[in-house]
């Protein structure tokens, strides 16, 4: 199966460039690759652009419409490259030694702002042939730094001019430029640590002089700066101060002439990301979940008027883009039987128009019939969330189900294609297997708004874990269900809701956990998002031993009975590879039937297609043994 992941219409919204994803599987390689492709507006005279065997993604029109510049890694690093349109070959514009990581045109069209990360030196190339590579941890980081190319000046070796801008020590993270290209706003951490880039800030460089004055620097995360198109405001999104980890994300408007700031109304999640404004400067475009969909809202600037642009929508929208001139979007689409295809609309109106074909064959194969259900948790509060039914289902049966929890635990369940590559568990082949899959929301997921979401402060495993098994006891109510055949499954926090479930409950038959948090404290002093923990219990670990481990599931382990399916990956850094071994190996001195996946080389999920691939295969394997007794397989 293939995947559309960017659809970017040209400024004068007549042609279409777009990026599609495969699977490169060869007895030496396991990797996913992107392909970049142009169409008509209307489908039409389809062709492709890049080719090899190498990953080219992130295309992006030059606000004229003659080319399109796209970061590929065909010698090795990852650099950009300028194609023009009306035909020819593709021309290197960078030789860079790390990676490039954003870049953004100017609106002139003669100059491309980009970030790349620090190089490795000399010293340290030299230290580590000679296994003298020791470090001071947390000293010396690479950082990202913006750097502008010049597409038509050229230094005495015949190679664009290029100029590092920021002179600052900071991380740059995302980037916009002025109408008049004299200044560039960013946004910018600390330090390269992921914690750090959740609390970032935003200055303004000078082109020119490479002078910076921060914009918004407040004890809040400042985040994604972006010019109004006549360049008097700067639209960004700012966190609470201090920074509340799945707390409310505001638009906020900055004057550029005096500093003036003002907040936008809040949308109904309170926790979008902005799209971009309205060519006429009048409207922001927002992005964000709604329930088990995404919306996107139209501000006024003077915060006198929001409407859900895309009402009445019915699909699952992501990766939208507005084009150069604000004429059109371009966004990926989908639902829970339909895969995903690239479609673009104009922005008067929500009209979806598909422009791309790349999963026909798979649309025509019959898939499970995915609906909504609704239940009451404790306190009157209203939970739903998804429920496929098993592909041959039939009225008057009863059929094993299994629960799936999902990360976060500000994640969100959406009506995305159940027969998808992505994530760990094959939902649709669950369905062929013939049995239910359950998907709540419970509080603390997002989409529901900001009271919702941060409703599981300092009660990992309590009213969320309510939320999950009344889910379990709505669906058996239904009669549709057999109790007695049931698993749970979960990655992320949603290792940690499975884990903690097994240590509360023996009525599941078996567990599939991946990436677990089994003991909170341990987690919190060696992930790399430290603040994250702490936010949810409003406490350090020392400052409050007791709540981090009555909420760890580790503490329960001597009760649980449940056959476990473990799997993390080996460079995981967010839930690190020792929280599953604690789990298994004390499921296994228990005498626990447990098995350990374990994943070379993958972070937090699996990254390699063939990783990915075993253990879809695995949890298929594992639950059709112990919920509808297939022979061991696995």
């Amino acid at each position: 199966m293939k995947n559309i992941t960017a659809v970017r219409v040209s400024p004068d919204g007549k042609k279409v460039a777009y990026s599609v994803r495969e699977a490169i599987m060869t007895p030496d390689r396991s990797e996913y690759i992107n392909q970049i492709f142009l169409s008509h507006a209307d489908g039409s005279n389809k062709m492709q652009l890049t080719k090899g065997d190498k990953n080219n993604d992130n295309p992006k029109w030059s606000p004229d419409g003659q080319w399109i510049a796209f970061a590929s890694n065909r010698d090795g690093k990852n650099n950009l490259y300028l194609l023009p349109v009306n035909g020819g070959e593709s021309e290197k514009l960078t030789d860079v030694k790390t990676s490039i990581s954003n870049y953004e045109w100017s609106h002139d069209g003669k100059m491309i702002a980009y970030t790349m990360n620090d190089s490795i030196s000399g010293t340290e190339e030299r230290n580590k042939k000679s296994k003298n590579d020791w470090y001071f941890m947390d000293e010396d980081v690479k950082q990202g730094r913006l750097f502008v190319l010049w597409l038509n000046d050229r230094d005495s070796a015949d190679k664009r001019k290029t100029k590092q801008i920021t002179k600052e020590n900071r991380h740059i993270i995302s980037i916009d430029w002025s109408p008049d290209n004299n200044w560039i706003a960013y946004e910018h951490a600390k330090t390269s640590r992921v914690n750090d880039m959740v609390y970032s800030n935003i200055s303004l460089v000078n082109l020119a002089t490479g002078n910076a004055k921060e914009i918004a620097a407040t004890g809040a995360g400042e985040h994604d700066p972006q010019f109004s198109p006549d360049g008097k405001y700067i639209a960004y999104i700012a966190s609470e101060d201090p920074v509340v980890w799945g707390g409310n994300q505001y638009i906020n408007i900055y004057t550029v002439a005096n500093g003036k700031k003002w907040l936008l109304p809040t949308t109904p999640n309170e926790g979008g990301s902005i799209m971009g404004w309205s060519n006429d400067g009048k409207y922001i475009y927002v992005l964000e979940p709604a329930k088990t969909l995404q919306s996107i809202y139209r501000l006024s600037v003077d915060g006198k008027e929001m409407t859900e642009w895309s009402k009445g929508v019915n699909d699952f929208l992501t990766s939208p883009s507005l084009n150069h001139s604000g004429s059109h979007i371009g966004f990926i689409q989908q639902n829970s039987t339909t895969p995903a295809e690239g479609y673009i609309s104009t922005i008067s109106e929500y009209k979806p128009f598909r422009i791309t074909n790349i999963n026909n064959d798979i649309a025509k194969l019959p898939v499970a019939k995915t609906e909504v259900v609704r239940w009451k948790g404790n306190g009157g509060m209203d939970i739903e969330g998804l429920l496929t039914y098993p592909l041959k289902y039939e009225k008057g049966k009863k059929y094993p189900l299994i629960l799936n929890v999902h990360g976060g635990p500000a994640g969100v369940f959406g009506q995305n294609f159940i027969a998808g590559n992505s994530g760990s568990y094959p939902i649709a082949a669950f369905a062929e297997k013939g049995i239910f899959v359950l998907r709540p929301n419970p509080r603390g997921s997002t989409g529901y708004g900001v009271k919702f979401r941060l409703a599981n402060q300092r009660d990992w495993g309590g009213e969320d874990y309510n939320d999950l098994m009344a889910g379990v006891d709505h669906v058996i109510k239904t009669g549709m269900v057999d109790s007695n055949r049931m698993g749970v499954m979960g990655w992320s926090y949603g290792g940690f809701m499975s884990s903690w479930i097994v240590g509360h409950t023996d009525r599941f038959k078996a567990a599939s956990i991946g990436a677990p948090v089994v003991d909170l404290a341990a987690q919190n002093m060696t992930d790399d998002i430290s603040g994250f923990l702490p936010s949810y219990m409003k406490k350090e670990p020392w400052e409050d031993w007791e709540v981090y481990n009555a909420h760890s599931p580790l503490r329960f382990v001597q009760n649980v009975k449940t056959p476990v399916l473990l799997q993390h990956g080996e460079a995981d850094i967010r839930v690190p590879f020792s929280q599953g071994v604690m789990f298994y190996n004390a499921l296994k001195r228990r005498g626990v039937p447990v098995r350990f996946l374990a994943l070379p080389r993958q972070p937090h999920g699996p990254a390699e297609p063939r990783m990915a691939l075993k253990v879809m295969q695995t949890n298929l394997a594992w639950f059709d043994h112990y919920l509808n007794g297939a022979a061991k397989s696995f």
